[in-house]
């Protein structure tokens, strides 16, 4: 093989990888990426564990509505609606549409007219007079983070949060105050 034949077959499969790897979309958490400090225009890789996580960790407090997903954020009474009604989750059309889309002409109850079962209908009757509730406002809509105490995100509180109820936090104290035999040397 030529030598520079083979230079020439080595860019083409770097420039083919930099290709695809361009191309790999990763789902997105949520449109807040400010809370989160991701690179613009980066795609963030998480899988479902991390965006449920991330679901009950905040808290949506509905604007205008334009950024607020009206199914996956949590913006009804600091729950999403994905999660206490997931029957009708399932029967919705447009999952990834915002507040402010869905609440217009009632588009959220598109899609469920398929209703057949005592449980899906009970979850539209609590969805229906939560929504009824809801004033949209002129302001943007704002997220907090429920693991601090002022609702902002931290690493800290995020790394805690996935670690509660499985780590014990270690007593530094307890080390420090054990007894320890010094330095022994030993000669020959």
């Amino acid at each position: 093989m030529d030598p520079t034949s083979l230079g020439t077959c080595r860019e083409t499969s770097i420039r083919r990888r930099r290709r695809s790897e361009a191309s790999r979309t990763w789902p997105a958490t949520c449109c807040y990426r400010s809370l989160i400090n991701a690179r613009v225009g980066t795609a963030i890789p998480c899988d479902k564990i991390d965006r449920q996580l991330f679901r009950v960790s905040t808290m949506v407090c509905v604007g205008n509505g334009t950024k607020a997903k009206f199914w996956q954020s949590s913006w009804l009474a600091g729950k999403a609606p994905m999660d206490f009604a997931p029957n009708l989750y399932k029967l919705a059309w447009r999952k990834q549409r915002t507040v402010q889309e869905e609440l217009t002409n009632h588009n959220w109850t598109r899609g469920l007219w398929r209703m057949t079962t005592v449980q899906e209908m009970s979850e539209f009757v609590v969805l229906w007079d939560l929504v009824q509730n809801v004033q949209l406002s002129d302001q943007g809509d704002s997220i907090s983070w429920k693991w601090t105490a002022n609702g902002q995100y931290t690493a800290k509180s995020a790394y805690l949060a996935q670690l509660q109820g499985t780590v014990s936090v270690v007593q530094g104290d307890n080390i420090w105050r054990a007894c320890a035999e010094g330095k022994l040397k030993f000669f020959a």
